[in-house]
């Protein structure tokens, strides 16, 4: 333990590195928050005051001293010269089938007053649970909603060139998740894109909510793409050709200022709290929420079979946490749960890899891309070197606080780990 209760860890040194890992930096050591879990390797960088305090945290007491209202009312009048745009959508709003879009959509529509066109990104590993919150976003809200299917073949290959290059099942949703409402925008000639909320402002306080910070070309490829823009996936080394990453290429800087596209973030303006907001969600829309097998946590990605099974071993092969540590620092950050507890919490989680509902779900995808659990392995292994997670099969016994905390998490659906198959689209699914 450092002064000031920072704490200092020297990171395991994985034998079998990979060409793109830095065995000296695998040596030095990290310091981690005195508040929340996370540590400075977090992928966004994080940084710390003299008693210890990560950026993250810093940022999240804005949530308790802004004037929100006041903040709220800012929102208004920004908003209000795209309000009744002569029978034309108002603006885009980027939605995924979990319980936190309908609080996103209830805002805009019936808070701010405007008429929203919907747009949803296909993962190509929907749960049963989020095609139903997309029906049931698009019929409680009365709005329209375009979703975009990308070619299941070309979407494997890209995949499959993704998670041999750099190691990532999630880039293809992400490229599209985050390009398709600006397409849509540009060709819509709708100027306003309303996302819900800033990642790495609400990880790591990468910005103040004072800066309003807004989506642009360089966030998506920095945060979202982890540096790699599809056109550099087409080579003569790859499968995929120009036409094959079109639908992920950003709309040039001319298209965007001829219609004068920006993307403002909610959480810029309300102080946002993903797990209050599903909650009301569940209550008050009937959202589907669901248990996962990465985390505790019943609503976030719960749409996406592949993102709690295998995007969470690659991050926790990276990374060395998984994504239930994200929930848990934001709990901690919200006063709901003690770190001593969190850290009890994470730990019963560490074991995943082993249970058999992530190697249930994880076969499915492994079927579906023609690959095997091996290959799968050798690539980890590739990448970012051994498993740095040291695995306890001891049974890890709860306390009555820490069981509570648990069971508070809503679950209205049948755990998702239990689904045998990717639905591609949904049409006719019974709630």
């Amino acid at each position: 333990m450092l002064d000031d209760g920072i704490v200092s860890t020297m990171a395991p040194e994985a034998s079998g590195q990979s060409r793109n890992t830095d065995k000296l930096a695998s040596q030095r050591p990290y310091l981690q928050c005195r508040v929340c879990l996370y540590d400075s390797r977090h992928p966004f960088g994080l940084t710390f005051d003299e008693t210890g305090l990560c950026s993250g945290c810093i940022t999240h007491a804005e949530k308790t001293s802004l004037d929100w209202q006041a903040r709220f009312s800012m929102l208004e009048r920004l908003v209000k010269p795209h309000r009744a745009r002569k029978g034309n959508y108002d603006c885009v709003i980027p939605i995924r089938g979990t319980a936190e879009y309908f609080y996103v959509v209830d805002v805009v529509k019936n808070q701010l007053g405007l008429n929203p066109l919907l747009v949803a990104f296909n993962s190509q590993f929907n749960s049963a649970a989020g095609i139903q919150n997309l029906d049931l976003i698009r019929d409680t809200f009365d709005c329209d909603i375009l979703l975009k299917t990308q070619s299941p073949q070309i979407y494997r290959k890209l995949i499959r060139e993704t998670l041999s290059r750099f190691g990532s099942v999630h880039w293809p949703f992400l490229a599209g998740h985050t390009v398709w409402p600006v397409r849509v925008a540009v060709q819509h000639q709708i100027p306003l894109i309303v996302w819900p909320v800033h990642q790495p402002t609400e990880q790591v306080g990468m910005f103040s909510y004072l800066d309003e910070n807004e989506m642009t070309r360089r966030s998506r490829n920095e945060h979202d793409l982890m540096g790699f823009e599809a056109h550099q996936l087409a080579s003569g080394e790859s499968l995929l050709k120009d036409t094959d990453v079109l639908t992920s290429n950003y709309p040039s800087d001319r298209e965007l200022a001829y219609i004068g596209v920006r993307g403002i973030y909610l959480s810029n303006y309300i102080p946002w709290d993903r797990r209050l907001y599903s909650e009301s969600a569940v209550h008050q829309f009937s959202a589907q929420a669901a248990r996962c097998p990465g985390t505790f946590d019943t609503y976030d990605h719960v749409d996406n079979l592949v993102y709690m099974s295998i995007h969470d071993a690659i991050k926790r092969r990276k990374l060395g946490y998984g994504r239930v540590r994200d929930h848990l620092c934001q709990e901690i950050r919200f006063g709901r749960i003690s770190r001593a507890d969190a850290i009890n919490i994470e730990s019963t989680h560490n074991n995943i890899a082993q249970t058999e509902s992530y190697l249930s779900i994880s076969q499915v995808f492994f079927d579906w891309l023609g690959m095997n659990r091996q290959a799968f392995e050798w690539l980890l292994n590739y990448h970012f070197g051994l498993d740095k997670i040291k695995n306890n099969n001891k049974t890890i016994e709860l306390s009555s606080t820490q069981s509570k905390f648990l069971k508070g998490y809503l679950n209205n659906k049948k755990n998702i780990e239990l689904e045998k198959k990717f639905i591609l689209i949904g049409k006719g699914l019974k709630v």
